[in-house]
Order: structure tokens, then sequence, then C-alpha cells
């Protein structure tokens, strides 16, 4: 395992393993291969408390990583050099820590020293560290691009609909008022139209009775006067 894919292996979980390459506790159809350094990863407690990653995404990283340390490598051997040996020796000293030993002792031909190993380690640290702080930036305002932007719209468009719940409740109102209005108006109507029934009845009962009095008396004086 590369020292890259190694070092993230450490803090995320594949969805998705790659029959070898993170073996399991339990296995024992093959021979098992050498554990990271921190003798507290676990898949288990990896799952607990990291986040899942896909091979793509660990391909993605790993890329990445290669690319910055590439970028940021100095002439002579470092720290990178130091672990690109510590990957190619691998599976000839599976002890890490016997590894650690002869890769130094190698470099050490070549000029690397432990305060240079150490210097550098800090320096591919920084970059890191650096590359973070341009990443959360970048992340940052992608999310000032995309994210608030919406929420922006989703509280326009709340504060939308409640007004046009304000004005529904108004119009409700103004629709049972209405109502009631017209229900009033209704009952006002058909007290006036019994009023208009009653005189009407009244006069024409007056009326028929002045007619029928006046025919009568034209008959009267019809035959009793000369």
């Amino acid at each position: 395992m590369s020292f890259f894919k190694k070092a993230l292996s450490l803090f995320v979980v594949l969805e998705e393993e790659q029959p070898g390459a993170a073996p399991a506790p339990a296995a024992e159809n093959t021979a098992p291969a050498p554990q990271p350094t921190a003798s507290t990863y676990s898949p288990s407690s990896a799952a607990a408390n990291n986040p899942a990653m896909t091979q793509a995404d660990l391909s993605k990283f790993v890329k990445h990583f290669e690319q910055l340390f590439d970028n940021a490598n100095l002439p002579g051997p470092d720290y990178y050099e130091f672990w690109k040996m510590m990957d190619t020796l691998e599976s000839h000293i599976p002890d890490e820590n016997a590894r650690i030993q002869a890769v130094f002792a190698t470099l050490t031909i070549q000029g690397l020293n432990k305060a240079h190993l150490i210097d550098t380690a800090s320096k591919y640290k920084q970059e890191i560290l650096r590359d973070k702080s341009n990443f959360e930036a970048a992340v940052q305002q992608k999310a000032d691009a995309e994210i608030a932007g919406r929420r922006n719209s989703i509280q326009q468009m709340e504060t939308a609909t409640a007004q046009k719940q304000q004005q529904i409740a108004q119009l409700q109102k103004e629709m049972e008022e209405a109502a009631a209005k017209i229900a009033q108006l209704q009952q006002e109507i058909a007290v006036e139209e019994a009023k208009i029934v009653n005189s009407q009845q009244g006069y024409l009962a007056a009326c028929n009775a002045m007619i029928t009095k006046i025919e009568s008396d034209i008959q009267r004086f019809q035959q009793s006067l000369a």
C-alpha cells in the first residue's frame, strides 16, 4: 500500500473494499499485510468515527496529494523520498520499524540526516495545511455561491408565502364579512317585501271596497232618484 493510501486509510472507510486492499483483522485465507503504525486503528473504529469513501474518491485524493508533494519536493532525499522508498521495500521488509532503519541507512549515504528528515516532514505538513486552507476557502466560496443563494431564495419564498397567507386570511375575513352582510340584506329584503305585500294587499282591499261602494251607490241612485 502506498504512503498516501496508507495515510488516508487510517481516517476513512471504503464503501467498496477491493480484495487485499485493507486486510481485515480476522482474515485467514491470505497472509496478512503489515498493519499501519497506529495500532488503535480498526475498520470498526473507523466506521464509527470517520467518513465513508469510495475507491474512486480514494484514488482522487491520493493523486492530489502525490501532485502536491511532487510540486513541493526539494532536491535530494527528504521525507518524501524516504516514504517512497519505504513503499518500495514494503514487500521485502514487512516490519515497518526495521524498514525505517534500512531506508534511513540507505538515504544517509545520499546525504539525508535525522534533522533534515524531520524538517522536511514539517515542510510537507505545512504544504498540506496551506492546501487545506485553500480548499476550505474554495469550499466556502462555493457554499456562498451555490448554497447561500438558494437559502436566500428559500427565505424570499417563505416571506412571499407568509404574505400570501396573510392576504388569504384577509380575503377569507372579507368573504365571511360579505357573507354575513348578504344574509343581513336578504333578511332586510324579506322584511321589506313583506311590508310591500301587506301594503299592496291593504290598498287593493280598500280600493276594491271603495269601488264596490261607488258601484252600489250608482245603482241606488239610478233606482231611487227620478
